[in-house]
């Protein structure tokens, strides 16, 4: 299994999917079945191969990621094998990273007590695996918007001085 088994319930609300998925296979109801009661291991397979293939689908979408802590902010662009990152660390001992308004407001405000850095790196067929990690860390999908403003706010922090 390249990714991780579906939940029960995450498998409930795909079950079209499933049966399709079985129909293309070559199994109808009865004989799903007869796997799931002779072939307990059989069927947990076809559970595995169905739940990478919908998790491989989902991340091969997935454009921008983001997680929140008290002390981290990092925010992702995917673009085909390559991955940026831009990290906002906390250094303040009294003030947290309570969500992403806490860590807008801070920075609108141009407060110190923060580092940030950059990076890219090319990660090639291991992409997906990198976003699945993410997501099983806490790192949650997010928009255009949001990569584009810490973006600029990083290209503001790292302008040259030029004469």
């Amino acid at each position: 299994m390249r990714f991780r088994k579906l939940s029960k319930i995450e498998l409930e609300g795909l079950s079209e999917e499933f049966v399709q998925f079985l129909v293309v296979q070559g199994i109808d109801d009865a004989l799903w079945r007869d796997i799931n009661k002779d072939s307990p291991q059989k069927a947990e397979a076809l559970v595995a191969l169905f739940s990478d293939t919908v998790l491989h689908k989902v991340y091969s979408k997935v454009n921008y990621l983001y997680f929140v802590s008290e002390q981290i902010f990092s925010i992702f662009k995917v673009e085909g094998e390559e991955m940026e990152a831009i990290v906002i660390k906390n250094k303040s001992k009294t003030v947290s990273f309570e969500d992403l308004n806490s860590i807008i407001m801070r920075i609108s405000k141009k407060e110190n007590g923060y580092e940030v850095l950059h990076a890219k790196r090319t990660l090639g067929d291991k992409i997906l695996d990198e976003i699945h990690t993410l997501t099983e860390k806490g790192c949650l999908v997010a928009e255009r918007e949001l990569w584009q403003y810490f973006s600029q706010f990083h290209k503001n922090l790292t302008k040259k001085a030029s004469f």
